[in-house]
């Protein structure tokens, strides 16, 4: 008995946070809008060409913390990682969930593959260097990532405009920009558009490490793509776990049809009880115009990640 009130405890905690996340009903506002800089592509350049080969999904308050970035781009600095904190609860709360292992897994064999073009005169220091981000085609092979692995880009995605910034004593800060991303949640593996990338490594010849990639999840992209990924992936756990089914049934399956959907998840009245988007990206027309409007309209992400060198051709077009 006294297991049972243990899990019901951690599984109330989850299904509050997993709600509190999802909620979009009620932007607030409140945000000074930061100051735009201009950025400057470059005209000249080496071209280096590198694949992911870890991807770093928070799994402790730490870790959220280590890979949140100032995505808005406040003038207070402040690390942005909202989704850090639920994936977070997602590994404590949920007995068996495997976030890292199961990405792992996918990044290992291929089936998650993040290519990268970086243009800069000098891989060390120059205050004027691109970094361009595509997915590329599942691997027809598990990657050796040892620099000779060849790959080929995703011609489904969309082509994003590269990330702008620096690179100072071997160190790349750039952003905002954009990125498709790939990711698994709950066992689900998603793909997100992000709005106002940030990214931060240690880069050279060889690869990076120690990177950091943030950007914003719009309410959109988040209610079409990430709430039916969660409420699929409560689904395989409700299967899997007799224990979790009846408290996660009985919490979201209004109908009573033994499968929880996006829809009841948003139509919950626990969504009472939750929280906002945590930046305000986007202007009243829809574009990225941080902190014009008022409205937070976005949820942040922050990820860790290293590469290394990989074969593959990218578009010319893409590449400044």
């Amino acid at each position: 008995m006294k297991m049972k009130n243990v899990f019901a405890a951690a599984s109330a905690s989850l299904i509050l946070l997993l709600l509190a996340s999802c909620s979009a009903l009620q932007p607030v506002s409140t945000q000074t809008a930061p100051t735009q800089t201009a950025v400057v592509p470059p005209t000249t350049g080496v071209e280096y060409y590198f694949v992911t080969n870890k991807l770093l999904i928070p799994t402790t308050h730490e870790q959220a913390q280590a890979y949140a970035l100032n995505v808005d781009g406040d003038a207070q600095h402040t690390p942005d990682n909202k989704f850090g904190d639920l994936f977070t609860l997602l590994t404590s709360a949920v007995p068996g969930v495997e976030l890292q292992s199961t990405l792992d897994k996918a990044v290992s064999t291929g089936q998650v593959v993040s290519l990268h073009v970086i243009k800069a005169d000098d891989p060390m220091n120059d205050q004027s260097v691109s970094w361009s981000i595509f997915l590329g085609k599942k691997a027809a092979s598990a990657p050796k990532f040892d620099g000779l692995d060849k790959f080929t880009l995703d011609s489904a995605a969309p082509d994003s405009p590269p990330i702008i910034g620096s690179l100072t004593n071997g160190h790349f800060t750039g952003g905002p920009g954009t990125a498709r991303v790939q990711m698994y949640l709950l066992g689900q593996l998603v793909e997100v558009d992000l709005v106002g990338v940030r990214l931060e490594t240690d880069l050279s010849a060889k690869g990076c490490a120690n990177g950091k990639l943030g950007g914003g999840v719009t309410v959109d992209e988040f209610r079409s793509k990430l709430l039916p990924a969660i409420a699929e992936g409560l689904n395989g756990i409700t299967k899997l776990n007799n224990a979790q089914a009846s408290s996660l049934l009985k919490t979201f399956d209004k109908d009573n049809n033994g499968t929880i959907t996006a829809q009841e998840l948003e139509n919950n009245p626990v969504l009472m009880m939750s929280i906002s988007p945590d930046m305000d990206l986007l202007d009243a027309s829809g574009k990225f115009n941080p902190g014009q409007d008022g409205v937070k309209d976005s949820y942040s992400l922050g990820l860790g990640f290293t590469c290394v060198p990989a074969v593959f051709t990218a578009p010319l077009a893409s590449i400044p």
